[in-house]
């Protein structure tokens, strides 16, 4: 965030606080909890740091609010932990894991269940055509494949 929006004066929450509570506890993959369980013992190995014990107080909040939840796939329509490829007209292809909030990874194109494009998603199966509602603009896509997003831990 860009210090013009900032107010120098306010504290960082630090501590128990730094995330707000949350209402309920939100799903994630298996490979999800092993990356964000690592991750806190990776801290904790590396030794005291400023940076490092904010992350890990973050993460052992998270660790605390998850719940693993097993991918869905009925009937070949996408769900939780699933990966479903779509193609644009221009016949590109994007596959897209859906997972849960807390561990959304860009580059591995993992993308949350909250997401709207994920909830576009949800329930489809190969054959559907969808529209994405996407920051750089609508695109209408056909969904080319669904299948049980690939374990990737660490």
């Amino acid at each position: 965030m860009s210090k013009a929006f900032t107010d120098e004066e306010t504290p960082v929450p630090d501590g128990p606080e730094a995330l707000p509570p949350r209402e309920r506890d939100l799903p994630i993959t298996r490979a999800g909890l092993a990356r964000l369980r690592a991750e806190l013992a990776a801290l904790a190995a590396a030794g005291p740091s400023e940076i490092g014990a904010r992350r890990a107080r973050v993460l052992a909040q998270v660790l605390t609010s998850v719940y693993v939840q097993e991918p869905s796939l009925v009937d070949g329509r996408a769900g939780f932990g699933t990966s479903v490829t779509v193609e644009e007209p221009d016949g590109r292809r994007t596959s897209y894991a859906i997972v849960g909030p807390d561990e959304v990874e860009p580059a591995r194109r993992q993308i949350s269940v909250a997401s709207p494009v994920a909830r576009a998603l949800l329930g489809k199966r190969a054959g559907d055509v969808v529209v994405l509602r996407r920051p750089r603009g609508d695109i209408e896509v056909t969904v080319v494949s669904v299948t049980v997003a690939p374990v990737e831990e660490g």
